[in-house]
Order: structure tokens, then sequence, then C-alpha cells
């Protein structure tokens, strides 16, 4: 994932992090066709939360932490599952 998007290698724990995450939530023969999370918590585990890995994100800035000519919400580079 780093070399493919051209990260510094001082990322290499949120890449290591996101795939772990990605990989627990993928089916698995060793607990009967469930994923490590399904099994573990007895829940299906969703997928719509899930983003693109380095993919940008906006955060909103709450009223009373801005003010009235700044900006409404602050870019910022996403890098978790």
């Amino acid at each position: 994932m780093l070399k493919s998007k051209n990260l510094p290698r001082e990322l290499w724990v949120e890449a290591v992090d996101c795939a772990v995450y990605q990989l627990n939530m993928s089916l698995t023969k060793s607990v009967r066709n469930q994923t490590p999370q399904e099994a573990w918590s007895g829940r299906k585990p969703t997928a719509s939360h899930l983003r693109v890995f380095e993919s940008v994100e906006y955060l909103h800035v709450p009223d009373q932490e801005r003010k009235k000519l700044d900006d409404k919400s602050k870019k910022y580079l996403f890098l978790g599952g």
C-alpha cells in the first residue's frame, strides 16, 4: 500500500493496521466461513464505513472554533480503513 501510493516509510504502522483490519473482515475457512471479527463478536461486520487507503477527507469545523470568514472544513489525508 505504501509503495503504490508513494507514501513515506514512517506510515508503515498505519498501512499494516489497515491491512490487518481488512483481513479480519474477510472470510476464512478456519472459523467455518465466517470472518474472524464475526467469530469473535458474534455479529456480521459491515463494510459501509471503509474508505480507500490514502483518500482525501474533509472534517467539519464547528462554528465555535472558527471566525466568520474561516473555512467551514479542513482537508485531511485519511490513512485508515
